[in-house]
Parts: structure tokens; C-alpha cells; sequence
């Protein structure tokens, strides 16, 4: 082969590599991002929001107190429902749907539903001798 020819070959391998290049950076920049690491932060988010929510103390008492409570009142149900209502709206983001539950001894005691599909935690505690257990589902935001 001439001189010419061994440079017009070194040309035609250079602009075949950039062009595999281009097409592999436009195939993950176009690609959507992984749902999966905004699934673990809610994940992460919302059970580290119920671990801090039990520890919580509204007007002199536990959260893990009024949960008791609830269990033998349903008075005392409206209120935790009213006070975890005002705790969500400053905690969670703007627009951020979610779905609570109270759970004692497997029945559902208190459920304030806003949404059915998102990433679901839960966190067990004992009050008053009783097991409970909290669930926290956040749903994507509302536009």
C-alpha cells in the first residue's frame, strides 16, 4: 500500500470509532434515568420520616402514646389523624402524594389514603405492651 492509502485507512478507523462512540453516548443520554435509585431515596426517605414520626412528641405525648390510645378510642384516632395531616404537609415536599396507615395487631386502625402505587415502609414499635406497626407509602409528586 501507498503512503496516501494507509492515511485515508488510519481516517476511515478514526471516524468509525467516533462514530461507535457517538452512538453509545447517545443511546444512555437519551436513555430515561433508572427508577431505581429514586425508588431506594423514597425508600430511605420514608423510613427514616416513620423512625422520627414514633419518636415524635404532640402536646406532651408520643406518637407511640396517641398510636395506644387509638387502639382503644377512635376519638383519639380523629386526633393523631389531624395532628399526622399538619406533621405530612410541612415534612413532605410540595404536591408529594402518600398513604398512612396504623396498624395494631394486624388490623388497620387509622388509614388516610391519598394514593395506591409508590414505594411502601414500614416500622414496628411496642406501646402499652400492644405490637404496632406504622406504614408510609410515597406516591410521585402531583404536578
Amino acid at each position: 500500500m501507498k503512503k496516501g492509502q494507509m492515511e485515508v485507512v488510519g481516517l476511515l478507523v478514526i471516524v468509525i470509532l467516533l462514530l461507535v462512540i457517538g452512538v453509545f453516548v447517545l443511546k444512555f443520554s437519551l436513555q430515561p434515568a433508572s427508577s431505581t435509585t429514586a425508588d431506594a431515596r423514597s425508600s430511605l426517605e420514608s423510613t427514616r420520616l416513620l423512625q422520627a414520626l414514633v419518636l415524635t412528641t404532640i402536646q406532651g405525648k408520643s406518637v407511640a402514646e396517641y398510636a395506644a390510645a387509638c387502639s382503644r378510642d377512635t376519638g383519639a384516632c380523629q386526633n393523631l389523624r389531624l395532628e399526622l395531616e399538619s406533621i405530612f404537609s410541612v415534612i413532605l415536599r410540595k404536591g408529594q402524594q402518600y398513604s398512612f396507615s396504623l396498624l395494631y395487631q394486624d388490623q388497620k386502625i387509622l388509614v388516610m389514603e391519598h394514593c395506591s402505587v409508590g414505594v411502601l415502609s414500614s416500622y414496628l414499635f411496642i406501646s402499652d405492651g400492644g405490637f404496632y406497626e406504622v406504614q408510609l407509602r410515597l406516591c410521585s409528586a402531583v404536578a
